[in-house]
């Protein structure tokens, strides 16, 4: 049974929505805080397809962006854009696409699941502090140590929870709709 386009919208809904309720969620550390929003990215590019997960991040960056407070912190505004953060939301469509990509590609399988998942959250710390850097002026030294160094365990403990939670779901799922048999 082939998935309608209505099936797809309501995913990406889905995806955008959860991203949304977890970015609140913060911890201030300098310029650059600790939030959910990387984990949200996560899990929906390992259970959603590249398809969904792209459009997914995308109408929640349009969300955030016309206004609505679904930033980190409950920030919006396209303001958010070209601040020193604005970089991480813009990576969360490379990451999370190359997530769901290339899970299709290992088969979701436990170990190389968890790999796909740390370098796609590295990617998405990468892209940020590249941004960070050139929007505030500082070293390469200086955005590596604000943008990436404090989040390196942050990022792997996220990138476990995401694959032994995200790969659990589509589990569960696949008995339901014929979106969640992967491989």
């Amino acid at each position: 049974m082939r998935n309608s386009k209505t099936y797809s919208l309501t995913l990406i809904a889905l995806g955008a929505a959860i991203i949304a309720v977890l970015s609140p969620f913060t911890l201030p550390l300098g310029p650059v805080p600790i939030t959910l929003q990387t984990l949200a990215v996560g899990l929906i590019a390992t259970v959603l397809k590249p398809r969904e997960t792209f459009f997914s991040v995308l109408l929640y960056l349009i969300l955030g962006f016309i206004g609505l407070p679904v930033f980190a912190g409950g920030t919006s505004g396209i303001s958010v854009l070209f601040s020193p953060t604005g970089g991480y939301l813009l990576a969360f469509l490379v990451g999370g696409t190359l997530i769901s990509w290339a899970l299709n590609r290992v088969n979701y399988q436990l170990v190389p699941a968890f790999v796909v998942n740390i370098l796609g959250h590295l990617v998405m710390l990468v892209l940020g502090t590249v941004w960070l850097k050139f929007v505030t002026g500082a070293s390469w030294a200086t955005a590596f140590t604000i943008g990436v160094t404090p989040f390196l365990f942050v990022e792997i403990g996220k990138a476990i929870v995401v694959t032994i939670f995200g790969l659990a779901v589509i589990r569960a799922l696949q008995n339901s709709n014929n979106y969640f048999t992967k491989a």
